[in-house]
């Protein structure tokens, strides 16, 4: 192992790496089923929900924000689990990323996930299929990146040189 906190970092990082794209290719994916933005930003509207819940009602900005803040810290917690996961069994991205991305779907989007649980989306089965394929393909993207670009930052670091003295910095 590279270093005791290196699963950690390295999946936190490519976690939040990997928040990026998995957006960008969620809005085109949207765009080209036909479905509306609002569907396929589920960030504000999870803040919407839960805002309700406590009575409350923010600014577009301040849910925007809120989102965003969600967004990164979901992808920074999902990319640090895939970093412990992979300490603990590794396996090549083509194998881990669709494992990660299935555990994704079941905890979000299935009839027990929190976005279905939430109201923020509907159950399966009273959602369109083209809404299921877009959460589907936003957790397999995320996930791929998420598996790739930790390979890749886990494996920089095995080979980049110690500073003298032979601990890390």
């Amino acid at each position: 192992m590279a270093g005791s906190r290196s699963p950690l970092v390295h999946g936190l990082a490519a976690g939040l790496l990997a928040g990026i794209p998995q957006v960008l290719v969620t809005q085109a994916e949207a765009r080209l089923l036909g479905i509306p933005r609002q569907r396929a930003d589920i960030g504000p509207r999870f803040v919407q929900r839960m805002a309700q819940r406590v009575g409350e009602s923010p600014s577009p900005l301040l849910r925007w924000t809120l989102a965003a803040a969600f967004h990164f810290g979901y992808a920074a917690q999902w990319g640090i689990l895939y970093g412990l996961l992979q300490e603990r069994q590794p396996m090549r991205p083509l194998v881990g990323g669709p494992r990660l991305a299935a555990l994704i779907y079941l905890l979000a989007f299935s009839p027990w996930g929190a976005a279905t649980r939430s109201g923020t989306e509907r159950p399966p089965e009273r959602r369109p299929e083209r809404e299921s394929l877009l959460h589907w393909t936003a957790a397999l993207t995320f996930s791929l990146v998420t598996a790739y670009a930790y390979r890749w930052l886990h494996q920089r670091a095995a080979v980049l040189p110690r500073p003298l003295g032979g601990a890390r910095a």
